[in-house]
């Protein structure tokens, strides 16, 4: 397991954890559970552009944190 704790652009706290290919995202940002739990799926899989809404963070910045996880524990 990997996680990652940053402050998005927009100043929320996210944090993110890498279990093998399973995602999971938490954080002061705003978004509904059926959108996290796509978003969660789609980033999994290693997408970059996930149809998803979410405020407070860019789906981008995800995208690199799980990367850099996958890069460390690898």
């Amino acid at each position: 397991m990997c996680e990652v704790s940053f402050r998005s652009r927009q100043g929320k706290t996210v944090i993110v954890r890498v279990y093998g290919d399973k995602v999971e995202i938490t954080g002061d940002f705003f978004t509904s559970e059926e959108e996290l739990e796509k978003l969660e799926k789609c980033l999994s899989r290693g997408e970059k552009s996930c149809k998803a809404v979410i405020l407070g963070v860019e789906i981008s910045e995800l995208y690199s944190a799980i990367e850099e996880c996958r890069r460390t524990s690898s």
